[in-house]
């Protein structure tokens, strides 16, 4: 994956549980939070890595950064010495200390800090090399939805009713128009903006990790939408229909090509059941939600190990309408799992089918099964007098802050979807050129960055550190370029920054995201292909910079060279912030 996270067989691990033990290969993806699939690797490595993510998750807890083992002196020699025009002595300093240690030896590393008013670059070094992404990405991708469609725009999901409406009887069928809210009721607030957790609080879709940390969003509700809407049919009037239920997805083709699943255009609880595991003794208790016709959930194999013990957990597919969840949990513990949904649209038919009821509306048609798409009127004939319900989301800026905040990879897909909607096309991967001809009229040049995805989960993704620093000036000076940095995750203060650096004197002073892209090897290795943080910092003299750190290449021996290299980004950045 291309989120801040540890993920092992990215072509298929967001869609399927973590720790299932047993993988042939292994693709990792760190920053924010492990994400594990491993199938076939040896015991050693298999601890290795689990080891690695518990350390790592606990820094991220704690706040706690390795930027330095004692063992480690800060002797080598610099392979490439940076370019310093105008910083303090003490920033290059500290920059040598940290890329000259043994532990980069075989590495490369690549920096640009210049002025966001100016664009003098006041440091760097191999800027202009190609280094693997990970989860920056996500920063392309939202920026090229916000300049499509501006931060204001607010995702309009109606309901029709197609045919004749008398004495509350609607003789016809029932049209939910899908418009692509990822949200859809689940994170909206009161007050117009989108909830999501900062760490130690972790977003749901990382509860396939296996490990603590992902919660359900508080006071959230994802069925909130589809009952609104059930709520304003029945206040139109309509009691019953007579006919059936549909969801119209046609805005743009489910996809599911990308590593990190299905993105389609209707969205309930973002497509994923949260499966929740509490033992009581030697028994085991399992909850869910949304609870709908379409899915229940049983208790497999669980085994209750002590507390404090390892909780394993996978879930599944068994027959059609039945998930199981198996493995192990701590008696401690209170795990929160997902499980993606395979047919989104089916799902939101039956869901919404059921909050009609609560509503007080019967439907003829039975609620289960597959969405009739074949009873959907011509796309793009729906008038306003056929209007029954509307639902509105809160501005698209809200959106693309959750994506930044919390990583998401999904959403930042979508964000692709939708950009090529913009552009008149109904396939995904057509948004990949609009995507790239925006960030190019940012600056940005077409032959050092490469996207083959909107969340940076495809190893092929590029892009060079004067390639970010001049899309981040550019973006500065556009209309969305507010709602843009307000949605970067804030060091030290909230999302996937939170603990880092938190109480130091740089928290609060540099809004950035990060990625990682983290590989086993089959002789039980670990190497890291890429480790990249980008944003803007707010110096100590005032002075406002834009900066972007990548590294890679870099062999780990042991658990704590993996975070103590992230840490170590960290530290250059907060030595930026402090020095100018």
């Amino acid at each position: 994956m291309g989120c801040d996270c540890i993920c092992a067989d990215t072509a298929t691990c967001s869609d399927s549980p973590a720790l299932l033990i047993f993988l042939s290969t292994i693709s990792l993806t760190i920053s924010k939070m492990p994400k594990i699939r491993i199938r076939k690797i040896s015991v050693g490595l298999k601890r290795l890595i689990l080891f690695a993510i518990a350390a790592f998750v606990f820094s991220l807890f704690t706040g706690i950064l390795i930027t330095n083992n004692s063992n480690q002196a800060a002797n080598a020699q610099m392979t490439d010495t940076p370019t310093s025009l105008d910083p303090s002595t003490s920033v290059t300093d500290t920059i040598s200390q940290i890329t000259s240690k043994p532990l980069y030896t075989h590495s490369t590393w690549g920096y640009e800090v210049s002025d966001l008013a100016t664009g003098e670059a006041l440091l760097s070094q191999t800027n202009n090399t190609m280094f693997v992404t990970g989860s920056i990405l996500k920063a392309y991708s939202t920026a090229a939805a916000l300049a499509a469609y501006t931060p204001d725009y607010r995702f309009q999901t109606p309901v029709y009713g197609i045919g004749a409406i008398q004495d509350g009887v609607l003789t016809g069928n029932l049209v939910l128009v899908a418009s692509g809210d990822f949200s859809f009721g689940l994170r909206d607030q009161a007050d117009g903006t989108l909830a999501f957790n900062s760490l130690p609080e972790v977003d749901h879709n990382y509860a396939d990790t296996g490990l603590p940390g992902p919660v359900l969003l508080k006071d959230s509700d994802p069925l909130a939408a589809l009952n609104q809407l059930a709520a304003q049919v029945q206040a139109a009037g309509i009691r019953e229909v007579q006919g059936d239920v549909i969801i119209d997805d046609r805005l743009f083709e489910t996809f599911d090509g990308w590593p990190d699943g299905s993105i389609a255009p209707i969205w309930v609880n973002e497509n994923v059941l949260d499966i929740t595991v509490t033992p009581a003794g030697q028994q085991v208790t399992v909850d869910w939600r949304p609870q709908t016709a379409a899915y229940s959930v049983r208790a497999g194999d669980i085994q209750i190990v002590p507390a404090g013990g390892e909780t394993q957990l996978n879930a599944e597919l068994v027959q059609p309408g039945v998930v199981q969840i198996s493995g192990q949990v701590a008696a401690d513990a209170n795990p929160l799992q997902i499980w993606q949904i395979p047919n989104p649209a089916d799902f939101a038919r039956t869901a919404f089918i059921q909050a009609l009821a609560r509503a007080g509306i019967t439907v003829s048609a039975i609620a289960t099964g597959a969405n009739p798409t074949n009873l959907l009127p011509p796309a793009a004939t729906y008038s306003e007098a056929q209007k029954l319900a509307e639902h509105t989301s809160p501005p698209l800026s809200e959106f693309t802050k959750v994506i930044l905040k919390v990583s998401y990879n999904r959403a930042a897909d979508l964000m692709v979807c939708l950009v090529a909607v913009q552009n008149g096309d109904r396939d995904c991967p057509a948004g990949i050129a609009p995507v790239i001809t925006t960030i190019t009229q940012l600056g940005v040049s077409q032959n050092s960055t490469f996207m083959f995805d909107g969340a940076g989960s495809d190893e092929r993704d590029r892009t060079t550190p004067t390639d970010m620093t001049t899309f981040l000036r550019a973006v500065a000076q556009q209309p969305y370029g507010v709602a843009f940095r307000e949605g970067l995750p804030i060091l030290g203060v909230d999302g996937t920054l939170a603990t880092n650096q938190k109480g130091s004197p740089a928290a609060g002073k540099v809004q950035a995201k990060t990625g990682s892209r983290i590989h086993g090897t089959p002789d039980d290795r670990l190497l890291i292909t890429g480790l990249t943080h980008i944003g803007y910092i707010e110096a100590e003299s005032g002075r406002q910079l834009v900066s972007a750190v990548m590294l890679r290449d870099v062999p780990v021996a042991s658990p704590d060279e993996i975070f103590a290299a992230d840490g170590d980004l960290g530290a250059l950045e907060a030595a930026v912030q402090q020095g100018f």
